[in-house]
């Protein structure tokens, strides 16, 4: 049976195959079974590979993803649930299908199948953060969260729900997608991958026992405020629908409000943002669904009005105004700017490699400022040294900084610094003018001063 499995095409949906390779695995030295590729990733407590599932007959299946947790760490339990789950005949549309799920020594080691497509985080860098293009997306996601709040329930067990903890744009996998400006974002499928934190609800725990997340996206309580349930996902998935809007990760810390409005996010999704990241999580939305409720209310609202006017149901206005959401006082503003939106689509890597040039560009313009103080030519050779220091790396340099600047991808730049990330499009053209501006007059008036003085005689060049 197993050499007839080994020849054949793998498609990971079909349930027969599945069972036929959990049934070998049963009878075989498991470790021996598995062919590492690459790893993935890798941390302190879990290591993550591309495997390949050797056959006896020489052939293989895969690949799949496993993943070797350190059973110290006490996370990972939310796979043995699912995998349990999963052989019971629960199916999960939006989880990847575990094939594997056992101890082993000091390891919990769990195979489960690879998910072809690109995580949420490059599909926003491809497309662009607009309002638009995630306007199917981001409901389907929260009825996926959804999916997984709604619980584990098997035969003797207490249905609970399992909440992820670590829901961000990497965790996401996107299948299929593509946009057109008539048809909106269209997609194969969504999964939700990286269990490896996830946890059940417990009645009556004060607080997790073990703290785990990612800083932009994890709730308060995941830091020992408390217990995390499902509103600390509400919580992420109110930082993912921020990341969808924009392009970049919210700013722990900082008022969400405010943020949003720097963006330019439209009122109805600022407050859907806002409501669901508020720092009290009984001030949340009560479940994922309800800000899926809240998300497609609030696009409908955020739409421009053009005659006839958009028609609002019943539902919708009853959904927004029980999440304490208002309606826009007038069209709202733009997400991004256009350029902000171009620049979205080109991936960070190629940012990187086009600062790099800049960025050596720069070099060679120092180096010869540089040699020009210090080795003048031509009539530069009658200047005091102090005039062409000034004149060289004060001005000249000055405003090579000022133009490369301006070429640069500052992308990275705004993640890391707050101040910068507060000057877009036309605010931080205002304020390059005025540096180039200030730099040019000072520039004017020194040279007038010095040939005024004698210091130097420009007039017989």
């Amino acid at each position: 049976m197993m050499e007839a499995m080994d020849t054949q095409t793998p498609t990971y949906s079909d349930d027969e195959l599945t069972a036929a390779l959990v049934e070998h695995l049963a009878s075989l030295d498991r470790d021996d079974s598995y062919r590492v590729e690459r790893v993935l990733k890798r941390s302190s407590v879990e290591t993550t590979e591309l495997v390949y599932f050797e056959g006896t007959g020489g052939g293989s299946l895969g690949p799949f993803v496993r993943k070797r947790i350190d059973a110290s760490a006490q996370i990972g339990g939310a796979y043995g649930r699912l995998f349990a789950a999963q052989r019971a005949g629960r199916r999960f549309e939006h989880l990847p299908r575990i094939v594997d799920c056992r101890r082993v020594g000091d390891e919990l080691n769990v195979v489960m199948e690879y998910i072809e497509g690109e995580t949420l985080r490059a599909l926003v860098y491809r497309l662009g953060a607009t309002p638009d293009y995630a306007r199917e997306l981001y409901p389907a996601l929260c009825d996926a969260v959804g999916g997984l709040h709604a619980g584990f329930a098997m035969a003797g067990e207490t249905s609970a729900p399992v909440i992820h903890r670590d829901l961000k744009p990497s965790n996401i996998i996107v299948t299929g997608a593509n946009y057109t400006p008539d048809d909106g974002l269209t997609f194969s499928s969504l999964v939700i991958i990286d269990l490896g934190i996830a946890r059940v609800w417990r009645d009556g725990a004060d607080a997790d026992t073990v703290k785990f997340g990612t800083r932009p996206y994890a709730p308060p309580e995941q830091y020992g405020f408390g217990q995390t349930s499902v509103r600390s996902d509400v919580y992420a998935l109110g930082a993912l629908l921020f990341f969808c809007l924009t392009g970049v990760d919210p700013k722990p810390g900082l008022d969400m409000r405010e943020q949003c409005e720097a963006r330019g996010i439209p009122t109805p999704l600022s407050d859907a943002v806002c409501m669901s990241m508020a720092l009290d999580p009984a001030k949340r939305f009560a479940s994922a669904e309800a800000l899926g409720r809240a998300t497609r209310a609030a696009y409908d609202l955020s739409r421009p009005v053009r005659p006839p006017a958009p028609v609002r149901t019943p539902d919708s206005e009853t959904v927004l105004a029980s999440q304490g959401l208002q309606k826009p006082a007038g069209l709202p503003r733009p997400a991004a700017s256009t350029a902000c939106g171009l620049l979205s689509r080109v991936p960070e890597s190629l940012g990187r490699i086009w600062n790099t040039l800049v960025f050596f560009s720069l070099l060679v313009f120092f180096a010869g400022s540089h040699f020009a103080v210090f080795h003048p030519t031509g009539a530069n050779q009658s200047y005091p040294t102090w005039l062409l220091i000034i004149e060289y790396f004060f001005f000249v340099d000055g405003l090579m900084v000022l133009m490369h600047f301006a070429l640069f991808d500052k992308r990275r730049l705004r993640r890391r610094f707050a101040l910068l990330d507060s000057y877009r499009g036309k605010k931080l053209a205002k304020l390059w003018l005025k540096a180039l501006g200030v730099l040019l007059l000072c520039m004017i008036v020194i040279v007038a001063v010095a040939n005024a003085t004698g210091v130097v005689d420009t007039s017989a060049t």
